[in-house]
């Protein structure tokens, strides 16, 4: 895994901090989906939703969401795609529709569903349940389930940094 990503700093703030303002900047609500350890760093001035799965990954925050609130999408957004822009947001959003379960944006080189940056619709909460009970916890899986809308993104916001020298040698690449 590396460090902790939320906490790392590129753009003048904590990774938690810098997305939360971006993303509520943008007139969205937002939470942010921790484990109970990282809920007791982050200041009660946010809003938080406590993984209710333990150890399982990406999977068990997006759980705990659609567990909150059943009936709405979810936008997930990974605290290490540290070249997120609001552009790369929008255009997600823009994408969203009715007719697909899933709207993601897909790697222009791996071809990759980029799984931490997706709308998740309500279409898809059953699959995600499911894949839950049978203890399998990919994200991956879940999307090639689903009526997913994939979209061409940019390598450079949809570069994953998990340690501090991954942001370092990955800085020109979020340009």
């Amino acid at each position: 895994m590396g460090e902790e990503k939320y906490l790392m700093e590129d753009n003048g703030a904590p990774q938690y901090q810098h997305l939360y303002e971006m993303l509520t900047a943008q007139g969205l609500p937002v939470y942010i989906s921790c484990n109970e350890r990282q809920a007791e760093v982050i200041p009660d001035t946010y809003n938080k939703l406590v993984d209710a799965y333990d150890q399982i990954g990406p999977i068990g925050g997006l759980a705990t969401a659609i567990a909150e609130d059943a009936k709405s999408s979810w936008l997930v957004v990974a605290c290490d795609l540290m070249g997120l822009t609001p552009e790369a947001v929008t255009g997600l959003i823009s994408a969203n529709a009715p007719e697909y379960d899933i709207i993601t944006y897909q790697h222009p080189e791996s071809r990759f569903y980029e799984t931490t940056l997706t709308i998740y619709n309500p279409g898809a909460f059953i699959v995600l349940k499911r894949a839950i009970r049978k203890e399998v916890y990919s994200l991956q899986d879940i999307l090639k389930k689903c009526a997913t809308k994939a979209i061409e993104g940019s390598a450079g916001f949809l570069v994953n940094v998990n340690t501090r020298e991954d942001r370092d040698t990955s800085r020109g690449s979020f340009l």
